[in-house]
């Protein structure tokens, strides 16, 4: 599992900076480089729902094995295409929304096999191994190498992701066991199915909260995630390879946080990780926006990286200790529906931003919607902390 994980992560890593560097190669239109990232997003609201359903009817690892042979294939034309120089901004659009597909089924299956690992008292410390590898290949090895490698060849990068999806599919092939979920007798027809998940985290009263903070987090990290390579070239004035090396230095805290979560919360409390996650991210988004000085980003790149194992860790935690194994999937991909839905609007309007004002403004703004979290979603710290207390309804 642990392989399979890092497999996968690094073909994202070298992704995160080889479509970018690649669509401002092929365009300087901030909206077309932003739609590439809007693309690999639409999936998690077109195809999210049924997916749901799908992943609580079948075997988990099986569908995510499928889920990563897709991507290798996908990521193995593209590596033609630029080949043979015929590469263009709606080649990159069309893989990233097959990318983001396989996505759906990888993000929304796999947090199910990690509880059938491990037992509920080692969910904190499971989570942060794996969030911790997720840093180590997504941020800080995949992204400078696939600079480097974008630097050698521009097709290279992609070949080599293609080869990580690979390799993440055999490792799953290798977990013993079936991990197909428990169905009852009864279950609803399929299109009834589909929205089980959607009524189940609207009318909890923890995962509706976490959603919906999350749903403001992915929107304000996608705008600034759709224009970060304008902001890096254009306003640090970074080459390729420093863009990669800025992206790697967030992960620099973020592993190193990831040791320090799971006793930090055993000493204070879930809602308190939650709380430090939001300042961090917006101390490092109001840096980013307000320098022009590479050495201040790399700054905000430690700061901003924190943030990701204090939030993700108990996020992930919560939803695995408090939700039934039959309603699972269905639950994951509503929460990620609802969550990540917003990625589109927000690649889009940050596309939209950066192009009239500059991207620095999409950094700012994001700093003050996450930072008023932290008067807006105080009922949630304490439904959260109450419920990990109380264990599930």
């Amino acid at each position: 599992m642990w392989a399979a994980f890092t497999a996968s992560n690094l073909g994202d890593g070298l992704n995160l900076v080889a479509m970018p560097l690649l669509a401002i190669h092929l365009t300087d239109d901030a909206r077309l480089i932003a739609g590439v990232a809007l693309f690999q997003y639409l999936p998690f609201l077109i195809i999210g729902l049924p997916a749901g359903v799908v992943l609580d009817r079948f075997d988990r690892r099986w569908l995510a094995v499928g889920a990563q042979t897709m991507r290798a294939a996908v990521l193995a034309g593209v590596t033609l295409l630029v080949l043979a120089e015929r590469a263009d901004i709606g080649t990159l659009m069309a893989a990233s929304f097959l990318i983001g597909a396989s996505e759906v089924m990888t993000d929304g299956g796999l947090p199910a096999l990690v509880r059938e690992l491990v037992t509920s008292d080692q969910l904190e410390v499971a989570n942060a191994r794996l969030i911790a590898t997720q840093r180590v290949s997504n941020a800080f090895i995949g992204p400078p190498l696939g600079a480097v490698l974008f630097e050698f060849t521009n097709s290279s990068p992609f070949a080599v992701a293609a080869a990580m999806s690979l390799l993440s599919g055999v490792a799953l092939l290798r977990l013993p066991g079936s991990y197909r979920p428990t169905r009852s007798e009864d279950a609803p027809a399929f299109l009834r199915e589909a929205v089980v998940g959607v009524r189940y985290v609207w009318q909890h009263p923890v995962l509706r909260p976490l959603a919906l903070a999350v749903a403001t987090f992915s929107f304000v990290g996608a705008a600034g995630n759709a224009v970060f390579i304008v902001l890096a070239t254009e306003r640090f004035s970074l080459s390729g390879i420093g863009f990669g090396v800025l992206l790697s230095v967030a992960a620099v805290s973020s592993v190193t946080m990831t040791f320090v979560v799971a006793p930090f919360i055993r000493r204070t409390s879930h809602a308190t990780s939650l709380r430090l996650a939001i300042v961090f991210f917006s101390v490092g988004s109001l840096i980013f926006g307000f320098t022009t000085m590479a050495v201040a980003a790399f700054v905000a790149g430690l700061i901003s990286g924190a943030s990701d194992p204090f939030w993700n860790i108990v996020s992930a935690t919560v939803r695995q200790r408090l939700v039934p194994d039959e309603v699972f999937g269905r639950m994951m991909t509503a929460y990620l529906f609802i969550a990540w839905g917003m990625k589109p609007v927000g690649a889009l309007l940050g596309g939209i931003v950066a192009e009239a004002w500059g991207a620095q403004w999409v950094s700012i703004g994001g700093a003050v919607v996450v930072g008023s979290m932290l008067i807006l979603a105080a009922p949630m710290f304490r439904r959260v902390d109450e419920s990990m207390a109380n264990g599930p309804d």
